[in-house]
């Protein structure tokens, strides 16, 4: 995709669209979790995408004084579309309702719907994607409405061409009402293929993927919502990162996975581990060696370390004074250590391999892991 280049202000508006997707998000998935009900299977995938639109714009803004020059993928740019959406229905909401909104407010915020909503057609491409949400609002404003209509007309075409109009069948609204269903199209019977040359070569079947290894880590076990949908998303990466057999990013993903176990393993014993203020104060090398007690080894001071410290490995000015390299040799050591500190937490996959199973993941002469 082409780079795309706007001033800051629609930037600040992108980024806005994007964190009030994400915490209507959030809040419907604590919803359902309180109430028991189990949502949407893609409603985790939704949330981890929109945090990482929401912190792509964030460098963006933070980055660029004047204009903002945003490289989108075409997934990342269709999100982007239904996050404007959201926002435009949600100021339809503030500026339509009982709300007493001032003046000036009020101007402000018709300037900004109309600023989304231009971009959002601008932007808009095949296919259009609705966020797994319920609606703000029951009643869709005339702007919201306006909006659907001309996303509509960009992506299908004018309403006029179109070969047959169908009212929608149910009360969600859809971006693909108005087009024609596979029961409404006739469709000939496909011809039969030609026979093939009698001299025709069998193609040569390409040999099968090697299969990955079982999953270290068990996401389902983690009792917060929060971090069990972060847990699932770095999961998925660290195991498309092993298969392209990227250590450097496998490394980083296996910390991620250790510290959301950690943290929802300490979150109910915070008085048995005597642990003030929020999860982001506390130390994960410390409280690590005291959760794992007998089970944590004094070589495992230097993997704790390294471990932890691997997040350095995205930060370029770091890697300029003090490079880093992951070897495979490292990496699996480093990995070893995660799967014991998740057995011993009761975080790790039932498919995985275990301490009992394969002792010598663990063998007593092992020096520590060095990043060189």
């Amino acid at each position: 995709m082409p780079v795309i280049q706007v001033k800051k202000v629609v930037a600040i508006c992108f980024l806005e669209a994007a964190k009030l997707c994400l915490e209507h998000i959030a809040s419907y998935r604590l919803e359902l979790s309180q109430k028991g009900v189990p949502g949407q299977p893609d409603l985790p995938r939704f949330y981890g995408d929109t945090r990482r639109l929401r912190d792509y714009l964030q460098r963006c803004v933070s980055a660029c004084p004047d204009l903002v020059e945003l490289d989108l993928s075409p997934p990342d740019q269709a999100l982007l579309v239904a996050c404007c959406r959201r926002a435009v229905e949600s100021i339809d909401a503030r500026v339509g309702g009982d709300h007493i909104v001032p003046a000036d407010e009020r101007e402000w915020l018709l300037k900004k719907r109309q600023v989304i909503a231009d971009w959002a057609v601008e932007l808009a491409a095949k296919p259009l994607i609705e966020l797994p949400v319920p609606r703000i609002s029951t009643i869709q404003g005339e702007a919201t409405r306006t909006l659907t209509t001309r996303l509509q007309n960009k992506v299908f075409g004018d309403v006029n061409l179109r070969a047959k109009i169908l009212p929608p069948r149910s009360s969600v609204s859809s971006m693909t009402a108005g087009l024609p269903t596979m029961d409404d199209v006739t469709v000939d019977p496909p011809a039969e293929p030609p026979p093939p040359p009698p001299a025709a070569i069998a193609p040569i079947a390409e040999p099968a993927p090697a299969a990955l290894p079982p999953p270290l880590f068990d996401e389902n076990k983690v009792r917060d919502p929060r971090l069990r949908a972060l847990a699932a998303v770095d999961l998925r990466t660290y195991q498309r990162a092993l298969a392209a057999q990227d250590y450097r990013l496998s490394t980083i993903m296996l910390a991620s996975l250790l510290e959301a176990a950690l943290i929802d393993h300490c979150i109910p014993r915070r008085a048995e581990l005597a642990l003030p203020g929020t999860p982001d104060t506390w130390q994960p090398q410390e409280l690590l060696a005291r959760v794992m007690a007998e089970n944590f080894q004094p070589k495992d001071n230097a993997q704790t370390y390294h471990l932890f410290a691997s997040r350095n490995l995205l930060r370029p000015a770091l890697q300029m004074v003090v490079p880093m390299v992951v070897t495979i040799a490292s990496f699996e050591r480093m990995r070893d250590f995660v799967l014991r500190a998740l057995h011993a937490m009761g975080y790790a996959s039932a498919a995985g391999p275990t301490p009992e199973d394969e002792p010598a993941l663990w063998p007593a002469s092992s020096q520590p892991t060095v990043l060189d």
